[in-house]
This record gives C-alpha cells, sequence and structure tokens, in this order.
C-alpha cells in the first residue's frame, strides 16, 4: 500500500495523525490486556513495578503526541518515526519481561512497523524493519523466564492460545487502521479528480472569455459606425411617422449590444472603470430582466421578486447577468408564451427559478438531457461563486431551471 500522498513533503496530516494515535492507544491497550491476563489468569509472577513504568511512560508519549497533534505540530515524519520506534521498544521491554521470543505476543511488534509502513516514506519503512529484527534478534538471546506453574502440555495450550489472541488482535487493528486510510486516500483521489476536472473547466471558460473578449474587441468599430448612422437616421427621419419608431426601435437595440460589448470587455479585464457599481438586489433583477426583454420582444414573461424589499446591496456582477441571460434565453427558446423569473432572497440566499412550459427533460427524467453548452457554462460560472445549478421538472409541464449562491459572493466591496 502507497504511502499518504502528503508524505511528499515529509509532513503527514492532521487527519493521519490522529488514526496513528488512536492505533497507538489500541496497542497500549493490548499491552495492559496481555499483562493483566498473565497476572490475574495465572497468577505468573512478574516484576510488577517496571512493567507498569513502563506502561505509564508508554501512554504518556502518546499523550505527548496527542498534545502536539493539538497545538497544530508534529507532523513531521522524523518525529513519527520516533514515535514508532519507541512504541517498538516499549513492546520489546514488556516482552522482556515475559519469556522474550517464547512469548506469543512478541509480533505485536509488527504493529509499528505496519503504521510506518503505510503512513511514512519507505526509507522509514526499512529503517523500522531493521530496527524491529534488531529487538527480535535481542529477545531471542536475552530475556526474563516465565515461569508458569502449570503441566508442559498445559503451556503448549496456552501458548498456542495466545498465539490465536495475539493473531486476532493485530488483525483487527491492523485491518481498523489500514481501511480508514484507504477510505482517505480514495477521498483524497476524488478530491484531486475534481479538482484537474474543475481545472479542465477552467482552462476552457477561460478560452471562452479570451474569444470573447477578440469579439468584442471586433465588433466595437463597427458597432460603433452603427450607432452614428442609426442617430443620423432619428434626426433626417425624425417626423416620418412610418421609420421613426422602426429607427427608434434599432438605435435602443445597438446601445444594448453595445452595454454588452463592454460588459464583455470588463469580464476580461479591459474595462477601465474606476469602481464597481452596486445597487439594491431587487432594482438590479427587474433592470436584467427588462433588459432582456428589450432582446425578446416576442416573449411573454413576468417577473416575481420575494423578498425584503429595497433588496441588500450587490455589485453588478457579469456572470450572473451571463447566466440569467442564458436561462432567460433557453426558455424562450422552447417557450416563449409561459416564461416567469421568479427570485427570493434572505439575508444569506439568493434563489432564482426560470419556469417555461417547453418540453422539459427527456422522458426518463435524466439530467443530462435537459443540458447543452450554454448550461454547463453557466453551471462552471456559478461554481466560481459557490452557486448551484439544478433542472427539475416543472409541474404541469415544463422545466425549472434553479440557482442558489450566497449573496455574500455578490456583496458590494
Amino acid at each position: 500500500m502507497n504511502a499518504d500522498p502528503s508524505m511528499r513533503n515529509e509532513t503527514l496530516s492532521r487527519d493521519a495523525l490522529a488514526r496513528l494515535i488512536m492505533a497507538r492507544w489500541v496497542l497500549l491497550a493490548i499491552e495492559g490486556l496481555m499483562l493483566l491476563t498473565l497476572v490475574q489468569a495465572f497468577a505468573v509472577t512478574l516484576p510488577l513495578t517496571a512493567m507498569l513504568i513502563l506502561l505509564a511512560l508508554h501512554g504518556g508519549l502518546n499523550l505527548i503526541a496527542l498534545w502536539r497533534l493539538r497545538q497544530g505540530r508534529g507532523g513531521q515524519a522524523a518525529e513519527v518515526m520516533a514515535y514508532l520506534m519507541a512504541d517498538a521498544e516499549a513492546i520489546a521491554a514488556l516482552v522482556y519481561y515475559t519469556g522474550g521470543y517464547a512469548n506469543p505476543f512478541i509480533s505485536l511488534l509488527l504493529v509499528p512497523l505496519i503504521l510506518c509502513a503505510v503512513t511514512l516514506p519507505a526509507r522509514h519503512a526499512w529503517a523500522m524493519t531493521v530496527w524491529v529484527g534488531v529487538l527480535y534478534s535481542l529477545l531471542a538471546r536475552y530475556y526474563q523466564h516465565l515461569v508458569l506453574a502449570v503441566s508442559e502440555q498445559t503451556a503448549i495450550d496456552l501458548h498456542l492460545g495466545g498465539m490465536w489472541l495475539n493473531f486476532l488482535l493485530t488483525a483487527a487493528l491492523v485491518a481498523a487502521f489500514v481501511t480508514r486510510l484507504a477510505m482517505a486516500l480514495r477521498r483524497r483521489e476524488a478530491d484531486l479528480a475534481q479538482a484537474r476536472e474543475q481545472a479542465l473547466r477552467d482552462e476552457q471558460l477561460f478560452a471562452l472569455g479570451m474569444q470573447a473578449a477578440a469579439a468584442a474587441h471586433d465588433l466595437a468599430t463597427p458597432l460603433s459606425s452603427l450607432r452614428v448612422s442609426l442617430k443620423e437616421l432619428e434626426r433626417d427621419y425624425a417626423g416620418d411617422d412610418e421609420l421613426a419608431p422602426g429607427i427608434a426601435v434599432m438605435a435602443s437595440q445597438a446601445e444594448r449590444m453595445k452595454a454588452v460589448l463592454d460588459r464583455l470587455a470588463a469580464a476580461a479585464g479591459g474595462a477601465r472603470a474606476s469602481g464597481v457599481l452596486t445597487r439594491p438586489l431587487d432594482a438590479w433583477l427587474a433592470e436584467i430582466f427588462d433588459h432582456w426583454r428589450l432582446m425578446r420582444p416576442g416573449a411573454s414573461a413576468s417577473l416575481h421578486l420575494n423578498g425584503v424589499r429595497p433588496g441588500p446591496v450587490v455589485r453588478e456582477d457579469a456572470i450572473m447577468v451571463s447566466v440569467l441571460s442564458t436561462l432567460l434565453n433557453n426558455a424562450a427558446d422552447v417557450s416563449p408564451d409561459d416564461l416567469v423569473l421568479e427570485a427570493e432572497w434572505d439575508v444569506e440566499t439568493l434563489r432564482l427559478r426560470v419556469l417555461d412550459r417547453g418540453p422539459g427533460l427527456g422522458e426518463a427524467g435524466d439530467k443530462e438531457d435537459g443540458w447543452g453548452v450554454g448550461l454547463m457554462l453557466a453551471q462552471a460560472a456559478l461554481e466560481r461563486l459557490d452557486g448551484n445549478l439544478a433542472l427539475t421538472p416543472r409541474p404541469g409541464g415544463g422545466l425549472v431551471a434553479a440557482v442558489t449562491i450566497p449573496l455574500s459572493r455578490l456583496a458590494a466591496p
């Protein structure tokens, strides 16, 4: 199993440290259980004072690790390695007083090695392998004999029973720790995959933004010429009842196009405005809706504002204007006669709903059936503002495009 990716910089994450400390508490409990079993169940004479001091020192070391974790420290690989080496040494000292390498619980020396292998870089795992190997070799030669007042066969049975119990305890400890670590690694991989997807989407949005900036620059000159020509036509045909209304409509649409291009330039970083425009939320939404209706005069749409009036003061955000225009245009394309924009807000959240009577989602209700390039870009743009876009069927037929966004992301500076 690979080490935690955070080990690239030789530092464990806070979660990894917490799991490691918990595993060491369980190991300490197993040591205490081993000592209690020998004393109470088999009445073995042991140097209890020395062994209790060892258990106390082992517990104190883990308390130090816990204290450093709460102080936001203690994650360096070298420090964690020192703790695990001390764990192995404490186990070896307890085994020294209880029969040495003949004690079935000597395999507990593998637990610090396993914890080291799954949390620290490979060189630390190999160093720990050498360390526990040295401890085991020393215990094969130096130890205090464990004298049991039982027959030889009973002693063999006790040894085998101890091996069985030690295997179960070690397996449970390793399974619990490694399983939680594997879950953490899977979550990390999922987060990395999501980050890569977000980066790819941001790259695509950047490319579209550059194209929009280039389009705004290329259209600025012909649009300026068109506006000048329309003003001249308005002056020349001011008294003409047939031409004057049409020319006025074209002039207003040209002004609207200029505003759209200015907003594109501002979003691309080309604006030279001295400050950010702000206004009450309800007035801003009403203005966006009115400007959209000028662009789609054939659509029958209504606006419903539900919230405290006047609304909170927000900045005029180009992303929100683009998102709303995309949702309204999509709805008008499929349902020009029954379109509703609902807006509701409280002190924290703005909720927008665009309702239409179009064909709605696919028959299977698959979300992807209703998503095109425009809506995917709108969703990506909203994610940059910590918002969300959801498509659901509208009761009675049609579609509801619901936008939720924190008002803090639109707050005036």
